[in-house]
């Protein structure tokens, strides 16, 4: 019998050392860049889909003669980009990093704000069923407001400038966040908070050893919402509170001036930045929560 459960115990280990190295053990170095790859390629492919959904829309449209504007083609764009980005062009009056600098200035004010009143007030209405029903009518109610909708409060509250595009930003994903948290929260399976009770945890505990942990893939997915949000409504709050700076305020100038390309190159600079964030940032700490709740293997 011993000698059988030898034999078994070594074939199972044949098959669970499949992706072992030759002294038994895990390559962690080597399954860490294959996923950083994995995710590298990944991000690459849908780019080139991307661009070559819009460069083909580009060719055809221009090709039909429907419009005196050309439609800037990917090619016109980045060249345009790369006058701004190395060669100095300026933006009017300001530099490209100048705009960028300013626009992810006012993202961070506002979302660091968002996400501490979303995250808190989220939590609340998660964890007290009996405010729940109540407390998510107003919530869900601001959530209904449209970004710009917001504007005529934030000029009657600040005036144009900065803080009106900052207050329209705060009050569109603090909403989102303060909806997907407390929905999280709620998710979370009862008898783990049973348990949790049966084992003489208090309500503090509970809140703090039991429901964060377990909704927390559901507050990072909230955070990726929530700045998704903040960084489309900033862009178009800067197009029309006048902030005088700022990659949105650009798109605005470009559209009257006729500078199509020089919009277009605006454009590519917010979807990097957005995408950077949410892939690389966000996506990123996302995963290593889901992996350390065992939800997903990783290395």
């Amino acid at each position: 019998m011993g000698a059988c459960a030898s034999a078994d115990d070594r074939l199972i280990g044949r098959h669970l050392d499949g992706g072992r190295t030759d002294g038994g053990f895990v390559d962690v170095r080597g399954g860490r860049v294959r996923d950083r790859a994995k995710t590298f390629g990944s991000i690459v492919a849908g780019l080139a889909v991307v661009l070559a959904i819009w460069g083909l829309f580009a060719l055809f449209f221009n090709g039909t003669g429907a419009s005196a504007l050309r439609f800037p083609t990917p090619a016109e764009t980045f060249a345009r980009l790369g006058e701004y980005l190395f060669e100095g062009r300026s933006l009017y009056g300001q530099s490209i990093y100048a705009h960028v600098g300013a626009s992810v200035q006012r993202l961070l004010v506002a979302f660091s704000f968002a996400a501490a009143f979303g995250i808190v007030l989220g939590s609340v209405l998660g964890y007290f069923t009996r405010i729940y029903a109540i407390g998510m009518v107003p919530v869900s109610i601001f959530q209904m407001i449209p970004g710009l909708a917001w504007l005529p409060i934030a000029i009657l509250l600040f005036g144009l400038g900065d803080e009106s595009a900052v207050f329209i930003i705060f009050a569109v994903s603090s909403m989102v966040i303060t909806v997907d948290v407390a929905g999280g929260i709620r998710m979370v399976p009862a008898v783990l908070v049973r348990a949790a009770k049966m084992a003489g945890a208090s309500g503090p505990a509970i809140f703090l050893k039991v429901l964060v942990p377990q909704a927390s893939v559901s507050i990072i997915n909230a955070l990726r919402v929530g700045m998704s949000s903040a960084w489309r409504v900033l862009i178009a709050a800067e197009m029309v509170v006048g902030t005088g700076i700022g990659l949105g305020y650009s798109i605005e100038l470009t559209r009257d001036l006729l500078d199509y390309v020089g919009a277009f190159a605006c454009i590519a600079v917010i979807c990097v930045i957005g995408l950077a964030i949410d892939r690389v940032v966000l996506a990123t700490l996302e995963k290593a929560i889901r992996h350390r709740l065992g939800l997903e293997e990783g290395y």
